[in-house]
């Protein structure tokens, strides 16, 4: 199979293997904290707000995200229009799909160029693996940032996948120092993340040292990388049996997040993984995070009918959940989430 079919064939398996449930990993934790009932808010529903911004610059109408998903193969540009479409039109931050492919193939920028052409006020967060990072030139992956005119640049960390992935690259090895001089050289913020497995309150210090801007937990909880390589496998190959090995491998949403309040935590929170419902996203936001991503939500809400208004009908309702849950909970803003410790351990 030559090198492109390859690709494109592990992008699409990829796109398949995550709307599976057998891929994802059951128990974010949020299932064991609940917000604290307020029965009389002092205003009105209407009045709950849930405005903030990006980088002190970018207003956005929701803290909600779309997380990285997909690109560089047969349908992802239909899918990523409809999700820039959804950028531009609600205001909220898109992660692109990993921009691996622009690196070995110029011509894979066309598909960013024809959607940053189509919808120029998409607010698009760039993407790029670790180990593409330690092993590209820090200008080459500066360049994957202007070709998207990227406003944030997301590097995730998945040492699972990559050590499960049929065609792995789990080289690890100068990780700090790779994003140390991105740090260094990008005029835009630099956001890690997982992209399922959490982070060790270790893994957090280490990151926050370095004076990384944003910090995405992206916990255990839903898509799990390790089963959805598992599955791309041969059966009964060392790689899939490991696989099953570690099918629950990873710390929790919720366990990730307590790391992170162990912690004086310099970069901005943000958090993701196994996230569903808008009640979901208004208890990460009182534990501390500043925004929260969502990616299985919205592509299968693409593929109920292929098209932008099943997804503007998903952000909706997970919109007026999140007001819902703020208002019954007495916090007329996302500053009043914090401000007061609105969430307890859920007691039975």
């Amino acid at each position: 199979m030559k090198e492109n079919d390859s690709f494109e064939k592990r992008k699409v398996d990829h796109i398949r293997l995550s709307l599976d449930e057998k891929s994802q990993a059951q128990g974010s934790g949020l299932e064991d904290i609940e917000l604290v009932h307020e029965a009389l808010p002092s205003f009105n529903l209407s009045d709950v707000s849930i405005q903030c911004s990006f980088n002190k610059e970018i207003s956005l109408s929701s803290p909600v995200f779309i997380s990285s998903m997909t690109a560089g193969h047969p349908g992802s540009q239909k899918i990523n229009e409809a999700l820039a479409s959804l950028s531009e039109k609600r205001h909220i931050l898109m992660g692109v799909g990993s921009q691996r492919r622009q690196l070995e193939q110029e011509s894979a920028v066309q598909e960013w160029e024809n959607i940053r052409n189509k919808y120029p006020g998409a607010l698009l967060m760039g993407n790029i693996g670790i180990s593409e990072l330690i092993s590209t030139p820090t200008d080459r992956i500066l360049n994957l940032m202007k070709s998207i005119q990227a406003i944030g640049f997301i590097v995730h960390l998945n040492p699972l996948q990559e050590a499960l992935q049929p065609e792995g690259n789990p080289q690890f090895a100068g990780a700090l120092q790779a994003l140390e001089a991105l740090k260094y050289k990008s005029s835009i913020p630099i956001i890690i993340k997982e992209v399922g497995c959490g982070m060790s309150e270790f893994t957090l210090k280490k990151l926050n040292q370095l004076g990384i801007d944003v910090i995405d937990v992206s916990g255990k909880g839903g898509t799990h990388w390790g089963r959805i390589e598992g599955f791309r496998n041969p059966i009964n190959s060392v790689k899939s049996n490991a696989a099953i090995t570690f099918a629950d491998w990873g710390q929790s949403t919720l366990k990730s997040m307590m790391n992170a309040m162990n912690i004086d935590m310099k970069a901005e929170l943000w958090a993701s993984g196994g996230v569903r419902t808008g009640l979901d996203v208004v208890k990460l936001l009182a534990m501390g995070a500043k925004k929260v991503g969502i990616a299985q939500g919205f592509l299968k809400a693409y593929f109920e009918t292929e098209s932008f208004e099943s997804l503007e009908s998903y952000l909706d309702q997970v919109e007026f959940e999140m007001r819902i849950a703020m208002f019954c909970c007495g916090a007329q803003n996302l500053d009043q989430l914090t401000e007061r410790r609105v969430w307890q351990w859920k007691r039975n």
